[in-house]
């Protein structure tokens, strides 16, 4: 059977923003995709009543950019050769490691990230999805023949 774990081989990615820089990187797996994305965004509902009649709604919804990012670079970054301005090694396990981080470094390990843990568009999972409402094997495949 194919294995459907997530690889825990790290890729070694050189920084073209610092000669000589590099990370490792691992993808998230599954479980750790979810919690980034559930804590990522944050939706709260505040209902406001005013004094008159039919008071107003307001709808929050924070994206917490900041929180995701370090989650990721904490997650994601297995190893690396990235020293502060003392010579010790950068720790992405400490959210504060981003605010000394050089941006174009920082950019680029985002990036880096960014390419590893990217998630399906709906359009690669559309065979997937008409699969599973079809109501019949030649009407998946009549479907499948029409989009070619």
């Amino acid at each position: 059977m194919p294995n459907a774990t997530v690889s825990t081989e790290a890729i070694r990615k050189d920084l073209k923003t610092l000669p000589g820089g590099f990370v490792m990187l691992q993808a998230l797996p599954f479980g750790k995709m979810l919690e980034r994305r559930e804590k990522a965004s944050k939706m709260s509902m505040d209902q406001e009543q005013g004094k008159k009649k039919g008071g107003t709604q307001r709808v929050n919804f924070d994206l917490m950019q900041r929180w995701a990012r370090t989650f990721e670079f904490a997650n994601c970054i297995v190893d690396h050769n990235l020293e502060d301005a003392n010579g010790g090694k950068l720790n992405f396990s400490l959210s504060n490691t981003l605010d000394i981080l050089d941006p174009k470094v920082g950019a680029e390990i985002e990036a880096y990230i960014d390419e590893l843990n990217q998630e399906e568009d709906d359009e690669d999972l559309e065979p997937f999805l008409t699969a599973s409402t079809s109501s019949s094997k030649d009407e998946m495949q009549s479907e499948t023949l029409d989009q070619n």
